[in-house]
């Protein structure tokens, strides 16, 4: 259907690339750059695995433009309407073909749109093993066709619509045909930055053109992209003509998004939407190093004031040409862990049932577990459906504390030491019993996921321990537990304040403070065998190999914790200088342990490479030998071949097998 469409439109089908365009089409000047989008070229016309939640394709996002490009999490932004992809699709800016994908394998008629004759053709790479998807190379403004579709998405497009339009209002030109190109039960979805985002105002660059503060103070200019607020962009859907539209809230932003928040969800008094959002800020690849103050702070006041749409990331908008369109959901929001392995990847719901919230686990890959995997000490645990407990996670309460000015080493060590008497309180009501002194602590293997971020404090006080994925499959030591809980922590904040002890502002520092004060002393034996264990369970649920063990520095600084101090006194710089060398010393030793282990398997390798060559040298003379030999055999055959005493033995034989006795 979509092909006669197209002839009839005037659009020809290019075999070399497999797109639609008019013969006198040229393109548009739009591209991240030429040697980024020839290896993105490279990497989809070689790969084997072009789904969405490829392994292949996910071991090659190793940058900012690959991952936009190929990550599985792209499509994470369309997952909420899943059920509701069907039928026929205009996806209007395809891109590389990365949500153009996510659409095919719904199973729907999709028409993807891209304006940049490459980028339709790695889109109609990425795709080419789907027959209900078709790419045509075109700018949206000059697009011909009669078809209605039932879906049409705009995802990081609308904010381009000036570019290649000479309107004065643009994208309200854009949204205007837009709806004249939807059935009377058509749906628009939009995904756009939020020009008033908090991380903006935090001094975030601008998406487009990378300089802060150029969104927020309408620096836009005619032929740039621009992003527009809440308001100005709900008003504008109502003036292209759409009847309904509701506005959800993907976190950290629509481009990457690990959560996605509904309306009900951040309205109901009963549902801890901040928990969500919170835990989603550090896993924006675009976010600075340091930001003008802690978006984790923010967050909750932004929510607590009814902001939380207002001053947003990024907006997620569902459109309707009808009134008939009904936008509640019993939904309140969407977690996704697709940043993994496939088989581990999942979608969490949390749903209203019977006015309770129950949390709904649902695994994403059609192939299931496998019967045995790859590393015998670590598995996963299929989840179910669980009660949803309204309260406080720990990672929350560390948060109100390290990003609090002059926070104290004190308040740290109070916490741990909660979050010490929460894990045995925790274990001994599983019926798990287990020695009081931390470092005799041996925990079951299904802890392994107890850090802070995983355990909630509920309204009334009690302690549970959620979403146990990742298990060991003998039990783990509580020193470990801690290890990764601290350093989960670190990993989960974007900016820290300055701490009253510059002891405790790099990672190492405070590390060793608050496992020391637990009274586990860790040697250099230690670390290095907890970074190994960390490396592992990250090759192990990532299936691509870990750096974290060569990577991380105890060294480095918290993030937003500067090297100077001031005020700091002589005797407390020469205490942090001595705990600075006392760490640097314990990671010196792993590093050159780990050294020499390489540099062994180095001198095994190059002996085996020169037994091997030693070897192929034999080999090659004994080949030329035999090669000389058979050549002599060749010419003696010869030679008696050509001999008189050869051929009259032939008439002989020849003679005796007519049976004549007379020759």
């Amino acid at each position: 259907m979509m092909q006669s469409v197209l002839l009839q439109a005037g659009y020809i089908f290019n075999t070399e690339t497999n797109i639609w365009l008019r013969s006198e089409y040229r393109g548009i000047a739009y591209s991240d750059g030429d040697q980024v989008e020839r290896r993105i070229e490279q990497i989809v016309t070689t790969a084997k695995d072009l789904s969405v939640l490829s392994n292949e394709l996910r071991s090659h996002c190793n940058d900012w433009p690959s991952s936009y490009h190929l990550s599985g999490v792209r499509a994470n932004i369309l997952r909420p309407f899943e059920s509701e992809l069907d039928g026929d699709i205009l996806e209007i800016g395809a891109g590389c073909g990365a949500i153009t994908r996510y659409l095919g394998e719904c199973g729907a008629n999709v028409l993807a749109l891209e304006g940049s004759l490459r980028r339709a053709a790695i889109a109609r790479s990425r795709t080419h093993d789907l027959s209900n998807v078709m790419v045509v190379a075109e700018q949206f403004d000059q697009f011909r066709t009669e078809q209605k579709f039932d879906v049409i998405t705009l995802i990081g497009v609308l904010e381009y619509a000036g570019l290649f339009a000479t309107h004065e209002h643009p994208a309200l030109v854009m949204l205007e045909r837009v709806r004249s190109l939807l059935k009377p039960n058509g749906k628009l979805i939009v995904a756009i930055e939020n020009q008033l985002g908090l991380k903006y105002f935090a001094g975030a660059p601008e998406d487009h053109l990378g300089q802060s503060m150029y969104g927020i103070e309408g620096l836009y200019q005619t032929d740039q992209p621009q992003t527009f607020g809440h308001k100005f962009l709900a008003k504008m859907i109502h003036q292209a003509g759409f009847v309904k539209s509701e506005f959800l809230v993907p976190f950290p932003d629509y481009k990457l998004p690990v959560c996605i928040l509904t309306t009900e969800g951040l309205s109901a008094p009963d549902f801890n939407a901040i928990e969500l959002a919170s835990q989603s800020i550090t896993k924006d690849a675009q976010l600075p190093e340091r930001t003008l103050f802690s978006l984790e702070r923010a967050l909750p006041v932004v929510f607590r004031n009814g902001l939380a749409v207002d001053l947003a990331n990024s907006f997620l908008i569902v459109a309707a040409n009808s009134s008939e369109y009904d936008p509640k959901s019993d939904v309140l929001a969407y977690y996704f862990s697709t940043d993994r392995r496939s088989i581990f990847c999942k979608k969490t719901s949390f749903v209203r049932c019977d006015g309770d919230i129950q949390v709904k686990r649902h695994m994403l890959s059609a192939n299931g577990l496998p019967a045995k995997l790859d590393n015998p000490d670590l598995f996963f645990q299929l989840p179910c459906d669980l009660a949803y407990f309204h309260g406080k996670t720990l990672y929350r309460e560390f948060v109100e504390i390290v990003t609090r000015p002059d926070w104290t080493t004190k308040e740290i060590q109070r916490y741990f030491s909660k979050y010490l008497e929460i894990i045995l309180e925790i274990a001994h009501s599983e019926g798990h019993s287990c020695n009081s002194q931390p470092q005799n602590i041996l925990l079951p293997g299904d802890y392994l996921d107890a850090i802070p971020s995983n355990i909630v404090m509920t309204d009334a006080g009690k302690a549970v321990y959620v979403d146990r994925e990742w298990c060991a499959s003998q039990g783990i030591s509580f020193s470990y537990l801690l290890f990764r809980a601290i350093t989960s922590l670190m990993k989960g904040i974007s900016t820290f304040a300055q701490p009253q002890d510059p002891v405790v502002a790099t990672r190492g520092g405070l590390l060793l403070t608050v496992m020391n004060s637990l009274g586990l002393s860790p040697g250099k034996e230690n670390f290095a065998k907890f970074l190994q264990m960390e490396s592992e369970l990250s090759t192990f649920s990532s299936g691509v190999e870990s750096r974290i063990f060569s990577t991380w520095s105890p060294n480095a600084s918290l993030p937003g914790c500067s090297g100077s101090f001031p005020g700091e006194t002589l005797d407390s710089r020469l205490k942090r200088t001595e705990t600075a060398k006392s760490v640097a010393e314990k990671f010196a030793y792993e590093r050159l342990t780990e050294i020499q282990r390489l540099q062994t398997q180095l001198a095994a390798t190059e002996k085996a490479k020169a037994y091997a060559e030693s070897l192929a040298i034999i080999r090659l003379q004994e080949l030329q030998q035999l090669q000389s030999q058979l050549t002599q055999a060749h010419t003696q055959l010869e030679s008696i071949r050509s001999s008189p005493g050869y051929k009259f033995l032939k008439i002989i034989k020849l003679a005796s097998n007519r049976g004549r006795s007379d020759v």
